[in-house]
């Protein structure tokens, strides 16, 4: 995240947000919440326009590195978010092999699950970003399944 704010001209950007999500994992013998990012590799830089970035960096060894900024609003996340750029975990059951999220950021957005690992406790989602879909991963425990 340092890294990003040299990106930006100075003084003109706003915002950094990377969007991170919940999932739960188990490991020591119980059950905890983990933060992992939702879409890696991508930073949102809210500021005065995209004609203001800078384009370039360098690696840690001194090899130049090209960075790609596009301008885009990521609608779609900052509605599941609950916290500033946190998704939470969903929770539903599965009901003649159809999803149903009983609560969470989810909830009413069936349409947007592709995949469930049961397992992992995770759900994989399609959103629509800078004109194409990208499949993003959101915590979902499953607690029931209904046949």
């Amino acid at each position: 995240m340092e890294k990003c704010t040299n990106l930006a001209a100075p003084g003109k950007m706003e915002k950094m947000v990377c969007f991170q999500y919940q999932r739960m994992i188990r490991y020591g013998g119980q059950w905890h919440v983990e933060n992992r990012t939702a879409l890696p590799g991508c930073v949102f830089l809210a500021g005065a326009g995209a004609a203001l970035l800078r384009r370039g960096g360098q690696k840690a060894d001194g090899t130049r590195q090209d960075i790609f900024l596009t301008p885009c609003d990521p609608p779609y996340l900052k509605e599941l978010c609950q916290d500033g750029a946190l998704i939470g975990i969903s929770k539903g059951i599965i009901k003649n092999g159809v999803p149903v999220v009983t609560s969470g950021p989810l909830r009413g957005r069936e349409g947007l699950i592709r995949r469930i690992d049961r397992h992992k406790r995770t759900a994989w989602i399609e959103i629509p970003l800078n004109g194409g879909k990208r499949q993003v991963t959101v915590g979902l425990e499953i607690y029931e399944k209904e046949i």
